[in-house]
């Protein structure tokens, strides 16, 4: 599901990006990968990007700044705790470095598209399932629990599956 978002929307992606990385620099904390600022700061407004997107269509409150951690939680569709992944590949994989760090009850992934202002949401998946299909992958850096994004649920059922809570007769 491609997501525009507004330029509102980019704009206060770009802030919250450049004031996360500044913050860490304040803070003296260690980047994660040793990258340039300019590229920490990119990678912190894409993923603000993919945030809003899931924000946007779910109608819960935008994520906000968190000067220590957010505890792996992005934002709240209602009582159901998500995690937002990126992913710079339009069929890429959904990556935690472990079955621990999946913190959420549910799991988001989202791509990047060509065009800058849209996002393409690829599929959701349950912290129970995840840890049942997740399949160990070395990127590199290490093995991580990965899920292919042809594994992961389509966003409309999530979606859904919220609206009928919300709005549903029973």
């Amino acid at each position: 599901m491609k997501i525009k978002l507004s330029s509102r929307e980019m704009h206060e992606c770009q802030i919250l990006g450049q004031d996360t990385v500044k913050i860490c620099k304040i803070q003296n904390l260690p980047p994660r990968l040793d990258t340039p600022d300019e590229n920490r700061v990119l990678s912190n407004v894409q993923g603000f990007r993919a945030e809003y997107a899931v924000a946007k269509i779910f109608g819960c409150d935008l994520p906000t700044l968190n000067v220590v951690t957010d505890g792996g939680v992005d934002l709240w569709i209602d009582d159901l705790s998500v995690d937002v992944k990126l992913t710079k590949k339009p069929d890429g994989d959904l990556i935690f470095d472990s079955f621990d760090s999946f913190k959420a009850d549910i799991s988001i992934l989202v791509a990047l598209t060509d065009v800058d202002n849209v996002v393409d949401i690829l599929g959701w998946i349950d912290k129970s399932n995840f840890e049942s299909v997740a399949q160990d992958r070395n990127y590199g850096y290490g093995s991580r629990k990965v899920v292919e994004s042809v594994g992961l649920h389509p966003i409309e059922t999530l979606w859904s599956e919220v609206i009928d809570s919300r709005y549903g007769p029973g």
